[in-house]
């Protein structure tokens, strides 16, 4: 038992010894490490910004936008940086780069040393002798502003101009050692420029950007930290961790940490700036330390988050709350910083390559689908569903519903969709058939397109007309007389024969659509429809019209008969067969009455 026990614990004691060695050799962040959704978004500007050219409109710009790419995990000569043909680089080698430095108000010494490391950062060291076109010597180019006067207080420094040596002179002597370093530079101009850069600290400990005696500032700081780091120095040097009399740079950075987490410029500033705490935080990961650990005070506020509050809706950096000046080289600058790729060992270790960021919206469903064939209506539903993200996880700037458009035939019809942050709908009607074409352009925040195009055919059948009846003239029959009939009024359908002349019969004033039944013995005709039985009083009626001639000519004999009586009644004289012919006439009266009685009345 007493050997288990043992056992057990020498266990747990080797177990604890490992991760106590895990730990201790823990970097902030590890390059396979997913990116910040902060880095993705900003990613999302910097893709925005780039022309179809390749470049991101200026020289300096796509200078920046590689430094800032490649830091960030991505290479720029991938598809995804790819336009036309046309990458960052091939931008740059194509241009002039001698004549870009001589622009007013460029810092030439300092365009050089940032184009050198941009070249390297995009796998392309070996061109920095040969750089843009015309072609350019940029390392050649770099050391004519330096001065290497031996004996001279100035010599090691670069500085861009030459009327006065010691304008921006700190800033752009830190910039050329990071550049000399990364691009294999001449190592005695570089010892000559780290040994003057040093002479330039303040009693503060920190930098200034000019010379020894100016103000000290945060962003010429870190920069001289990382620096001195690149050239070989340890975290531990004077200059940096400090010395009796010497509070050192670090503690510089520390002095003016404000209560956001981030830095300002200068010294007891009171706003924080964008380009100094990307800088303080690329020169923390420098000296070894967690960015994540400098935190202001008691409170959990550090450089990162202060980094995140300047980040615009766009993916973009501003350098303070409220500046619209925001820029491609401070958002590249940042999202090195949070990548922890300081400048003393970046861009000369570029470290791992990550996925490709899909920066474009992703339309993830969408009808009709292409060359879809309407033929049951005139009305055609346009739905599309959309993400600004992948499915690894990286999410950009966001889908701008605002920024959408939806087009059908070429014509705008953005205002009668209904547009979301993850779905459209648009309903048409009375759409005429055809061929027809509908667009969906899908925006991101940043100001990335995604398009889509399709097309479909609307082939509803026409209905087919519906013929008019035929109307038939009545027939004439060729006798006057009718014969009589049990069907006053026939259909042709029902009985072959023409309907009767309507001169000899009354036509009701409408007929309907259904013929009139023929009397019958039965009680019903057709389904549906029920009749009376057979009345005596319609055959009646029929013999009475049958037999009105033949009481007209009865009645006119009868007259003509009684007339003549009535003649030899007036004149006294007695008709034959007894009585007086006024009884006689009564008489022959009453029979012909008596003949005129229909039977079994």
């Amino acid at each position: 038992m007493g050997k288990r026990i043992w056992l057990a614990l020498a266990v747990a004691i080797l177990f604890a010894a490992s991760a106590a060695a895990g730990l201790a050799g823990a970097s902030p962040r590890h390059a396979s490490d997913a990116r910040p959704k902060t880095v993705t978004r900003g990613l999302d500007y910097l893709h925005s910004q780039q022309q179809p050219t390749g470049d991101f409109g200026t020289s300096e710009n796509t200078i920046w936008g590689i430094l800032g790419a490649v830091a960030s995990g991505e290479r720029v000569d991938t598809r995804f940086w790819t336009i036309g043909g046309n990458t960052p680089f091939t931008a740059l080698q194509t241009s002039d780069l001698k004549k870009e430095a001589a622009a007013v108000g460029v810092n030439a010494p300092a365009y050089y040393s940032l184009a050198i490391m941009a070249y390297v950062a995009s796998g392309q060291k070996d061109s920095v002798t040969t750089a843009g076109s015309p072609a350019v010597d940029m390392l050649a180019k770099l050391y004519q502003y330096q001065d290497m006067t031996d004996g001279s207080p100035y010599k090691g420094r670069f500085s861009p101009s030459s009327r006065n040596p010691t304008d921006q002179a700190v800033d752009t002597t830190a910039w050329a050692i990071l550049a000399l370093e990364a691009g294999g530079g001449d190592r005695a101009r570089l010892a000559a420029a780290v040994s003057w850069l040093a002479g330039q600290q303040n009693g503060d400990g920190g930098f200034p950007a000019h010379q020894y005696s100016a103000s000290s500032n945060v962003e010429d700081t870190a920069l001289a930290i990382q620096a001195f780091v690149a050239a070989g120095k340890s975290a531990a040097d004077p200059l940096i961790h400090g010395s009796a009399g010497n509070p050192g740079a670090r503690k510089f950075l520390l002095d003016n940490q404000r209560p956001d987490g981030g830095f300002p410029y200068v010294a007891g500033g009171s706003t924080t700036d964008g380009t100094s705490t990307a800088a303080a935080v690329q020169a923390i990961v420098a000296m070894g330390e967690d960015p994540s650990a400098w935190k202001y005070g008691t409170s959990a506020n550090s450089p990162a988050g202060a980094l995140a509050d300047l980040q615009l809706k766009s993916g973009a950096y501003q350098d303070a709350t409220g500046d619209s000046g925001a820029r491609v080289s401070l958002t590249s600058w940042t999202l090195a910083a949070l990548m922890d790729k300081p400048f003393s060992t970046y861009p000369k270790d570029l470290g791992a390559k990550s996925p490709g960021f899909v920066y474009k919206p992703q339309i993830t469903s969408a009808r009709p689908a292409d060359h879809a064939k309407f033929t049951g209506a005139h009305a055609v539903l346009i739905e599309a569903t959309y993400t600004d993200g992948t499915k690894i996880g990286q999410v950009g700037t966001g889908v701008n519903a605002k920024g959408c458009r939806v087009y059908v035939d070429d014509v705008n019809r953005t205002r009668h969709a209904k547009i979301g942050s993850s779905s459209l709908r648009l309903q048409l009607k009375n759409v005429p058939n055809g061929a027809h074409t509908y667009k969906l352009n899908i925006v991101d925040n940043a100001g990335n397109v995604q398009e889509l195009t399709r097309t479909f055919t609307v082939a509803v059948p026409s209905p087919t007309p519906t013929t008019a009846p035929t109307y038939t003239p009545p027939y004439v029959p060729p006798s006057p007389t009718p014969t009589p009939s049990t069907t006053l009024y026939p259909s042709p359908s029902d009985s072959g024969s023409p309907y009767p002349d309507s001169s000899s019969s009354p036509a009701p004033d409408t007929v309907s659509g259904a013929p009139i039944p023929s009397p019958s013995p039965s009680s019903s005709v057709g389904a549906g429809v029920t009749v009376g039985s057979a009345s005596a009083g319609g055959f009646v009626g029929a013999m009475l019209l049958a037999m009105l001639p033949i009481g007209a000519a009865m009645s006119f004999l009868i007259m003509s008969r009684r007339e003549h009586a009535l003649d030899a009644a007036g004149e006294g004289k007695v008709l034959g067969g007894g009585g007086s012919p006024w009884d006689r006439l009564k008489h022959r009266v009453k029979s012909l009455k008596d003949l005129a009685k229909p039977a079994g009345r």
